[in-house]
């Protein structure tokens, strides 16, 4: 039986810096394990007692050690801004006054913790298992009045395409190799709470508790997947079986187990990896107060 793996980050910003995690991460430590990546296996992280589970999804995985080493939703949200403000002012300059961050779309992103399980295993808590099942909300921002269509004139779309190149150059990662280590340690990290044996012995404990209730789920991943990948609101028969989802994950103790066993080894690379993470955190640190610094002071 699979077990809750590939998970996503949070809804909202925090974790998609792991969903790039996950494709860099597939190739765990080994004979053919790349430069810079240890072949050893990690410990088995001691989880005292009965580890109780977070309040959601989102927060346990926002909990998690390694986040302190990660662009957070804010530090994203506030780049997307400067973005669009260093867009408006290039496009000015090129003669296209009226253009405004109306026009400069942005990808839609859910607000807050615990919109969206954490991961694709379906640990919802009972509140958002009843409202909306495995499905996201609806952003207001997407169901807002669409953006109006943009010019398509040939000075125009050559002036798009020269001030998307500027900003990017302006705002390209000040600590890319940090965000590479980042990345790779959280999905060795992910990787390594799957294969745990008290994760496996939890997720087992799940299935028989959705069997008992009803449901034969050959996995959480699997069962959350196949109600998201269809339209519409959510229907009776998928709330129901998000109740029971939810009640089971907590049942089972795999959301507690999950998350302590998954901070261990993460704490663990943490210890490993102290002065490139520190070096790479004080990137990140320095990067907000430039963006800080744009945002205070807008380019005419």
């Amino acid at each position: 039986m699979d077990v809750p793996g590939r998970r996503r980050r949070p809804a909202g910003l925090l974790l998609a810096v792991t969903l790039s995690a996950f494709a860099a991460g597939c190739a765990s430590g080994g004979p053919g394990a790349p430069v810079g990546q240890s072949s050893a296996r990690p410990t088995p992280p001691v989880v005292a007692g009965t580890p109780p589970p977070p309040e959601s999804g989102a927060a346990g995985l926002a909990g998690m050690p390694l986040t302190a080493y990660q662009t957070d939703d804010q530090d994203l949200r506030q780049e997307v801004t400067v973005q669009a403000s260093l867009v408006v002012s290039c496009m000015h300059k090129a003669g296209f006054t009226g253009f405004t961050t109306a026009d400069y779309p942005t990808a839609a992103r859910a607000e807050g913790p615990g919109t969206l399980a954490a991961g694709a295993w379906g640990y919802l808590g009972a509140g958002t298992a009843a409202a909306q099942g495995f499905h996201q909300p609806t952003s207001p921002t997407a169901a807002g009045t669409p953006p109006v269509a943009p010019e398509d004139s040939e000075p125009y779309v050559t002036a798009r395409v020269d001030c998307d190149r500027q900003v990017a150059d302006q705002l390209k990662p000040v600590d890319q190799p940090g965000s590479d280590l980042v990345n790779r340690l959280s999905a060795e990290s992910l990787q390594d709470a799957d294969q745990d044996n008290r994760v496996t012995t939890a997720t087992w404990a799940w299935a028989a508790c959705m069997l008992k209730a009803g449901y034969a789920a050959t996995s959480p991943e699997a069962l959350a997947q196949h109600y998201r990948d269809s339209a519409g609101a959510p229907s009776a028969t998928e709330l129901a079986t998000a109740r029971a989802d939810a009640d089971c994950t907590g049942r089972s103790g795999l959301a507690g187990v999950y998350f302590a066993v998954l901070a261990g080894y993460q704490q663990q690379q943490i210890t490993q990896n102290t002065t490139a993470l520190t070096a790479h955190q004080q990137a990140l640190k320095d990067q907000h107060q430039r963006f800080a610094k744009l945002l205070a002071s807008p380019p005419d």
